[in-house]
């Protein structure tokens, strides 16, 4: 159910009389949130409050109303039961794949699959220790067998894989050499190599590139200074942990991007990878007759239900958004899929059949960390240069437009569920990335040119594509995020 909050001129008008039978049959049965007036007057029982509130918090709030973003900013990254701060492993395999050694791409796969069994063997061991002189905590998953006489129950375990790591050091060398030679065409010798990367996972990416540069470019590597920007503890500790060389280059920053205020002014290379996936998105949905836009909250009541209202008031960084999109070479006309421009009478027959919708469009989630993000870049990196990849596509999101794929593991079974709107850290919410929409937003609110390409096309031109051929000509490495771009300015 949307539970749709009044305008001003609503509220004074009062309820509208209809001839939707399914409607009446619904109010007389006494569905709360078809009257507008009782929506406001229950949305307004509960106070505001935010992520950044909650993440002060060790208990997950209720008697609460949150903006969307909010709630699931909240969900994924809560320093004490945020999804980010649980059992979650980024996949590093122990050494790189010998590409020119394997069959095809289905020996690649099998290989992968071998290298995960380590974590699973670690998992059993840490396990097996701690039945010794005391109790395990229960864990969900399938059952393992242990020490003789002993049943240890397995953790499913949240295993991310990322092409820095599996495709190691080659993907990272693809964007050393980007790097490397846009650094000399427009910097060189004047300015020294600063390279910024959000969200650094376990570290890899810096490495391969330092790497790459003390090898074949020393008087560039001399020059070079590597800064992480992290917001996770667990992922800073590790990546301090693996400075054994280039000390002297790196310097790790635990903080939130959001939370950055110190002006960068020297030229710099801006990286961001598999990073806008996991950013908080704002809920959107339109009227059917106006398109006027609705912001979406999430109430959280005393007995921890979950409902969400649609308010006429937006918020200023959706509002930001939405009006920035329409000023930019992308605006709502332009997308053919988007909600707005279904046909007016699919639009009214989908409300007449399903009068809980509220007259209101399916929902648009729309990307405002983004647009956060894009102004924390244009105030405090104005001479910066990015490079970002991250998925263009998902399979088994839910409905709307630009809509996550919301999921958790189970026993080692994916999950995937139809709502966002879950026990706060239990579950991934992954977003798509709209790569026309966000380069026509980067240019209209930074004010640079930037250009999009497929994975393939970037790597091709920048990879090591020999290094990384199976015997049967097939490459992993380019065929295997075929659901995944580049943007670069």
């Amino acid at each position: 159910m949307q539970y749709r909050l009044p305008t001003d001129e609503e509220l004074k008008e009062g309820p509208k009389s209809h001839s939707n039978l399914v409607k009446y049959v619904f109010e007389q049965g006494g569905v709360e949130s078809l009257d507008w007036s009782t929506n406001k007057s229950q949305f307004d029982r509960y106070p505001t409050t935010d992520s950044g509130k909650l993440m002060k918090r060790k208990k997950r709030p209720k008697g609460v109303r949150l903006l969307s973003a909010d709630f699931i900013e909240d969900s994924l990254y809560n320093p004490t039961y945020g999804y980010f701060s649980r059992e979650v492993v980024i996949f590093q395999p122990d050494k790189p794949f010998n590409y020119q050694e394997l069959k095809g791409r289905d020996d690649f796969m099998e290989h992968w699959l071998k290298a995960y069994e380590k974590y699973d063997k670690e998992r059993v061991a840490s396990l097996s220790q701690g039945t010794k002189g005391g109790k395990t905590k229960p864990m969900s998953a399938g059952k393992i067998t242990g020490q003789p006489n002993t049943q240890l129950e397995k953790p499913s375990l949240q295993l991310w894989h990322t092409p820095t790591e599996l495709f190691q050091p080659y993907y990272g060398e693809a964007l050393a050499k980007y790097i490397l030679v846009n650094y000399k065409l427009n910097q060189y010798p004047y300015n020294d190599l600063i390279i910024y990367e959000v969200g650094a996972g376990n570290g890899t990416l810096m490495l391969n590139i330092l790497d790459f540069l003390e090898k074949n470019e020393p008087e560039v590597y001399k020059r070079t200074k590597y800064k992480i920007i992290e917001i996770s503890s667990k992922l800073f500790n590790k990546q301090n942990s693996r400075l054994t060389r280039h000390l002297d280059k790196v310097e790790v920053i635990n903080k939130s991007i959001f939370d950055w205020d110190t002006p960068v002014n020297e030229p710099c290379f801006f990286i961001a990878l598999e990073v806008f996936d996991n950013f908080a998105h704002d809920v959107v949905r339109y009227d059917i007759n106006t398109n006027r836009p609705y912001q979406g909250y999430v109430v959280i009541d005393e007995h921890n239900d979950f409902k969400e209202f649609y308010s006429p008031e937006l918020d200023t960084w959706t509002a930001h958004f939405l009006n920035s999109r329409e000023l930019s070479a992308t605006p709502i006309s332009s997308i053919p899929e988007h909600p707005i421009n279904q046909f007016s009478a699919v639009k009214k027959l989908k409300n007449a059949f399903d009068p809980l919708r509220n007259g209101l469009t399916d929902p648009e989630y729309v990307p405002t960390r983004l647009v956060k993000l894009f102004e924390i870049l244009k105030a405090y990196f104005p001479n910066h240069q990015l490079l970002a990849s991250d998925f263009s596509t998902l399979d088994k999101a839910i409905k709307g437009y630009n809509a996550p794929v919301v999921q958790t593991m189970y026993q080692d079974n994916m999950v995937n569920v139809d709502s966002y709107m879950c026990d706060q850290g239990y579950f991934d919410i992954m977003f798509p990335t709209d790569f026309n929409v966000i380069n026509s937003l980067y240019t209209q609110i930074v004010g640079k040119i930037s250009n999009t390409c497929s994975h393939e096309d970037f790597l091709k031109v920048w990879g090591d594509v020999d290094a990384t051929t199976t015997k049967s000509g097939e490459n992993p490495m380019l065929e295997l995020y075929s659901n995944a771009s580049f943007i670069y300015s």
